[in-house]
Formats: structure tokens, C-alpha cells, sequence
């Protein structure tokens, strides 16, 4: 091999060596901010239940049985962007001071479950299910609540219960991107950061314990295993004995339940269709909310003006419990192909540089 030809081959390998080294750093430069996001495994659906709906982030499951009332469960995905809304009637008198712990004690006027739905579904469109909620003073029009109830980083009610059900009462703290149950004191409702909470009961505590009869239980679960638990589970079922309610719970992977009205004021309404029906009216109700992009384009943006605070707090919860886009670890790698070109132009700018020809 000639000189000439033997120094060409040494300033080629050189040039190809930078060349690929180039190459490497932007391929790693490109990556260092795409991050591979494992999904969160789906839960495991017992036996006997089937797939009734399901939307960005919350599906619908019912069990039926050949001699009683079918049930339902709501999972809820509040990582994936779903969010649980706590809705509650008109304060037709706040009773500032009259609470268990010092708080408000308002009557609550009392709505039927299809007001509830068309609240929820005229401010949501991706509204999915909406059913009973908390527990309520049956005797009273308008009512009070025995528990508290916090919307939107505001406790709308200590509740009247002091003395009943000691250490059997519970609260369902909600965040965006994840929930908790915890035992229900002043204490924990008074410096919990969750800007929604709405108290219920252990399964312990007995509300005709033994009795089939109308049920709704709420869970969480942690399916991902991070500590965090970013599902809620619903439970709605016209005939069950606690017992029975919070197995199905659990089944449903369920690390912690809580029990909440129940009897007569078990109701259900998913996408505008009654699963399950009652005349009763409520004062509170559990409403669910699919994830959804609510993007606005630059050239059509509307100022937001909404009806009073109540909604304007609803509406930038919805909008701060949207999923963020992320860019996947297979499109990112599409890009070092669209980056050939320029590495072969820069490799032969290299090589003519070191003396090619």
C-alpha cells in the first residue's frame, strides 16, 4: 500500500471514529430527558365481574347473581387523570360555630341523585358516574351532615356526631394524583393537605351490619406498589351485608375501605343511565370525572368566568388533574435516523479537514 493511500485510510478511520463519537453524544443528549414511564398494572378484576364502560382513566364493573341485585364498582384512576368531585346540596344556613369542633354545622337542602347527575355532567363533560355519598340526618329537610365534608380546600361541615361510633370513624382524603383513609379526628381534619374529604365509617361500625340491604363503600388501592394509593374503588349494591361489601372491595385489591350511606340511599347513575335506582333525596353525592385534554388554541381563547367560587375552585382542580403529555422511549428513537444526513455531511467534512481527498 503506497504512503498516500496508507495516510488516506488513517484520516478515514478518523474521520469515522468522530463521526460516530458525534453521533453517540447527540443520541445521549437526546435521551437523557426521555424517561420509560412503566404503566401502573390494571387491577385484577374478580371473577363473576364484566366490563360495563370505561373512560380515560375509570371503568365500570358488574357482578350479577342468579337470585339477588347485581353490584357495581367504580375503579378510579387518579394518576391516569380521573378525579373523584364531592358534590353537596344548597347551604340553606351555614350554623357557624355549631360544629364538632368548633366549625360550621350547615343544613343541607336535599337533591335527587339525577340533579346531582346533571350538575356534574353540565360542568364535566367527560362526566362518568355519580351515586350517594356521605351519611345525613334523615329527620331534617334541610338536613345535617354527621361527619365532615372538605370541597376544594374548604370544610364545609365539622358534622354534629360527637358521641356516637368513637373510634369507628373514618375520612377519605383526596389529591389529585392519589387518596388515603385514615381514622377521623380533629387532629388529622384540621392539618390534612388534601383539599377534599368525606368521612364515613369502618366496617366495623354497625349500620345493620348483618342485614342484606342497600350498600356503598368506598376503597383505595396502590396497584403500582409505590407507597401511593391512586385508585379509589366504589362500591354500589342494593343488597349486601357489610361484611360482604368490603370483600368485594378488597377483591378488587383494596388495602383500605370505608363504609358510607347505605339502606335506602344506595344509588347509582353512570353516562345518564340509573343502575341503581332510588326515590330518596340526598343531601351529598360522589361524582366521577373521566381525565380528558381540555386544550384551548391560542386564537380562541376564552377569558373563564364561572358562577361563583365553588365552581371556579372545581373547575382548576379538574384542570391541574390533567395528565401531562410524555414523550416515548420508541419515538424518541426515531430521531438518530433523521439525524443520518447531517452525519455523513459532518463525517465528510472531518475527513477533508484531516487531509482526505
Amino acid at each position: 500500500m503506497s504512503h498516500h493511500a496508507l495516510k488516506t485510510n488513517q484520516h478515514f478511520c478518523l474521520g469515522l471514529k468522530w463521526s460516530i463519537g458525534i453521533l453517540g453524544l447527540l443520541l445521549l443528549i437526546w435521551l437523557l430527558p426521555v424517561t420509560a414511564h412503566a404503566q401502573t398494572p390494571p387491577p385484577k378484576v374478580p371473577e363473576g365481574f364484566d366490563l360495563l364502560a370505561e373512560a380515560g382513566g375509570v371503568s365500570l364493573y358488574r357482578k350479577d347473581y342468579a337470585d339477588g341485585a347485581p353490584d357495581f364498582v367504580q375503579v378510579v384512576r387518579l394518576d391516569e387523570g380521573a378525579a373523584l368531585r364531592l358534590l353537596y346540596g344548597p347551604i340553606r344556613e351555614a350554623r357557624p360555630g355549631k360544629g364538632v369542633h368548633g366549625g360550621y354545622d350547615p343544613r343541607i337542602g336535599l337533591k335527587s341523585l339525577e340533579q346531582f347527575w346533571q350538575e356534574l355532567s353540565s360542568t364535566y363533560p367527560n362526566a362518568f358516574c355519580v351515586s350517594n355519598g356521605q351519611f345525613f340526618y334523615m329527620r331534617e329537610n334541610p338536613t345535617r351532615l354527621p361527619f365532615p365534608l372538605k370541597v376544594d380546600g374548604h370544610i364545609v361541615s365539622d358534622g354534629y356526631a360527637r358521641q356516637e361510633f368513637v373510634g369507628q370513624k373514618l375520612m377519605l382524603e383526596i389529591w389529585a394524583d392519589r387518596a388515603d383513609i385514615v381514622e377521623l379526628t380533629q387532629e388529622a381534619l384540621y392539618t390534612s393537605t388534601a383539599p377534599n374529604i368525606v368521612a364515613g365509617l369502618s366496617e366495623e361500625a354497625n349500620k345493620r351490619a348483618r342485614q342484606y340491604t342497600g350498600r356503598t363503600f368506598a376503597g383505595i388501592a396502590d396497584y403500582d406498589q409505590n407507597g401511593n394509593f391512586e385508585t379509589i374503588l366504589i362500591l354500589n349494591t342494593r343488597v349486601a351485608r357489610q361484611v360482604d361489601a368490603a370483600d368485594t372491595l378488597r377483591s378488587f385489591g383494596a388495602a383500605k375501605v370505608m363504609m358510607l350511606d347505605g339502606g335506602g340511599s344506595t344509588q347509582l347513575i353512570c353516562q345518564g343511565v340509573s343502575y341503581v335506582s332510588s326515590d330518596r333525596l340526598i343531601p351529598q353525592a360522589l361524582g366521577v370525572v373521566a381525565a380528558t385534554q381540555m386544550p384551548t388554541p391560542p386564537e380562541k381563547k376564552v377569558p373563564m368566568v364561572f358562577n361563583d367560587e365553588r365552581e371556579t375552585a372545581q373547575r382548576v382542580a379538574l384542570l391541574q388533574a390533567q395528565p401531562q403529555t410524555r414523550i416515548s422511549l420508541s419515538y424518541a428513537l426515531w430521531v438518530p435516523l433523521a439525524m443520518l444526513p447531517g452525519v455523513a455531511l459532518l463525517f465528510w467534512f472531518v475527513w477533508r479537514i484531516q487531509g482526505g481527498i
